[in-house]
């Protein structure tokens, strides 16, 4: 099986790749950097209740000397580049020599090499023109201000990317369940909460990509699916109402879509209670005048909770506009339609790729060693190590 994995990967493997960088150099060679006090204040953005409060900062010399000062190794290493023909922004890629693999090291840094543009004015434009598809709605590289998420990403055999001016450092390769993970995993006591609160994740994920179509599925074309009493209940909530079914699931999307980007733009106490207030009195208006029915507003209002329970905010915009298609086949082709959106929807997944890693490795393909820290949190006193960023063996090894 792990044969058939390492197959998968199409990554070409050359163990003297790093050695030969004259890049290549310990990261720890610098000096620590002091930034001032108002750069390293906490973002709420990845908040945890337990682990690190520090985060990165637009300093890379300060998240660099971080990353030295929680991993003092020889082995960490930083090729550093000058991206932007007008800027020349410093762009660092920080790895582990003995644990990263050496193809995706090298084709990270020839993509990174490539990059033709004036100017970076975030990592953002770096994420953009590394990724392997820019088409996919799921994001190939993963993001985050924590060092303690870096840290860990490195000791798996990752990429961090680290960019002058902006304080999200970019992790390269990511699968799926990277996206779904959160610190609050790793640091809970007790490995069956843990394991517990991820597949919560997982079940909210499917809620909020197929809720809505399933249920306008079912009420438009296939309601004898439904219970005899829920039926009813379904019935006569949309008695007096004005519009048809796929109508009101689109206007009480569209309704949440502007409550949440308002809370975007707002981004504070009071705009959430704003926005909290505005989509409260809309419902309640619209469902006392009849505009809309009940079913709608719980079946939409569960979406959205349940798009936030997703820990990535590029993979949770992913999964709202996801949510646009599966209704839209759903109200075109009623339960055939959510199907073949569906199937659409875990075909790009199982074959897409970062890097070389397929995306929802470790499940497909089958690479149980990757479960203890993705799908399930086994206890171990230790970090889990898996295949899935390993270096992969030589042609001619004696062990290949």
């Amino acid at each position: 099986m792990l044969d058939f994995f390492r197959k998968k990967k199409h990554i070409s493997i050359d163990k003297t790749a790093m050695s030969n960088e004259e890049n290549n150099k310990p990261c720890m060679e610098g000096e620590i950097t002091q930034v001032p006090l108002i750069d390293v204040t906490p973002r709420d953005l990845q908040q945890t209740l337990r682990g690190t409060k520090a985060r990165f900062t637009e300093n890379i010399d300060y998240n660099i000397s971080i990353l030295t000062h929680r991993l003092p190794s020889r082995e960490l290493l930083c090729r550093r580049f000058n991206i932007g023909t007008l800027s020349q922004t410093r762009v660092v890629m920080v790895y582990l020599g003995d644990t990263a693999n050496p193809g995706i090291v090298s084709e990270v840094k020839d993509r990174i090499s490539a990059i033709k543009t004036r100017t970076v004015i975030d990592s953002i434009y770096i994420e953009r023109n590394i990724e392997d598809s820019h088409l996919s709605p799921f994001p190939q590289v993963e993001t985050t201000q924590r060092p303690d998420v870096t840290e860990s990403a490195l000791l798996q055999g990752r990429i961090a990317v680290v960019v002058d001016g902006s304080p999200d450092v970019i992790l390269a390769p990511t699968t799926f369940f990277d996206l779904m993970d959160t610190p609050d995993d790793a640091y809970m006591r007790w490995p069956v909460a843990a394991s517990f609160y991820r597949a919560a994740r997982y079940i909210m994920f499917l809620i909020a990509a197929s809720l809505p179509a399933l249920y306008l599925a079912l009420t438009s074309y296939n309601p004898e699916m439904f219970p005899t009493k829920l039926l009813w209940l379904i019935l006569a909530s949309r008695e007096e109402t004005p519009f048809p079914i796929y109508i009101e699931t689109f206007i009480m999307m569209g309704i949440i879509e502007a409550i949440r980007m308002m809370m975007i733009r707002i981004p504070t106490q009071v705009g959430g209670t704003i926005a909290l207030l505005s989509g409260i009195t809309l419902v309640i208006a619209g469902l006392f005048s009849d505009f809309v029915g009940a079913g709608v507003v719980v079946i939409a209002t569960l979406s959205m909770i349940s798009s936030f329970g997703i820990p990535n905010f590029d993979l949770r915009i992913s999964i709202r506009i996801i949510q646009f298609f599966t209704v839209s086949m759903a109200t075109l082709f009623g339960i055939f339609g959510f199907a073949v959106s569906a199937f659409a929807i875990g075909a790009h997944m199982a074959n897409l790729k970062s890097f070389g890693i397929p995306f929802m490795a470790p499940l497909a393909p089958l690479e149980p060693s990757g479960w203890g820290h993705t799908v399930f949190r086994r206890s171990s006193e230790t970090m889990p190590q898996d295949e899935t960023y390993k270096p992969l063996p030589v042609k001619g090894d004696v062990n290949d």
